[in-house]
Parts: C-alpha cells; sequence; structure tokens
C-alpha cells in the first residue's frame, strides 16, 4: 500500500517535468512557424508594394520578363509557407495527440 502510494507520487511529480518539456516544444514550434511565416510572406508584401507604386508603362521584353520572374517567385514562397505549415503541423501533430 505504501509503494503504491510513493509510485503515485513519484507520477504526479514527473508530470510537471514532462508538461514542461512539451510546452517549450510547443513554445519553439510556434516561434519557427513564426519566423518561416514573416520570411516567406515579406517577398510577396514588398512585390505589392512594387507593383502598386510602378506605374504601368510600355516595358521593354526583358524588363517584363523580371517583373514577372519576381511575381513568380514572390507567390511561390507564399504558397510554400502554407505548405510549410501544414508539414509542420502533420508531423508534430501525433506527438502532441498522446498527451
Amino acid at each position: 500500500m505504501l509503494a503504491y502510494r510513493n509510485v503515485r507520487r513519484i507520477v504526479r511529480r514527473q508530470i510537471p517535468i514532462i508538461r514542461r518539456r512539451l510546452d517549450r516544444q510547443i513554445t519553439a514550434m510556434v516561434l519557427l512557424r513564426i519566423v518561416v511565416f514573416i520570411c516567406l510572406t515579406v517577398p510577396s508584401i514588398i512585390y505589392h508594394i512594387y507593383a502598386i507604386n510602378t506605374p504601368v508603362l510600355r516595358n521593354t521584353s526583358a524588363q517584363y520578363a523580371i517583373v514577372r520572374l519576381l511575381q513568380i517567385i514572390a507567390f511561390s514562397l507564399l504558397n510554400l509557407n502554407h505548405m510549410s505549415s501544414f508539414y509542420v503541423f502533420i508531423m508534430s501533430s501525433s506527438r502532441f495527440r498522446h498527451q
């Protein structure tokens, strides 16, 4: 009977340690998502600001190709942001589902 109580008391003391470790992992995951979000969203915002402030003129085909390439890169990074979010949460969801 005393051994059973002692084991339960030890388990109760260990749960907060495990919980703190999981909380740190979740916090690190959220901070990583914030950094990735900012890095992958800023190019699209910069492109939009550029597109709004640039007058519509007949550019040469080389200038048009450069602007179009920048647009495609910016939007690809924006889509990569959503995909990275999906994969981060899929990889980590099974671990936190078992809490």
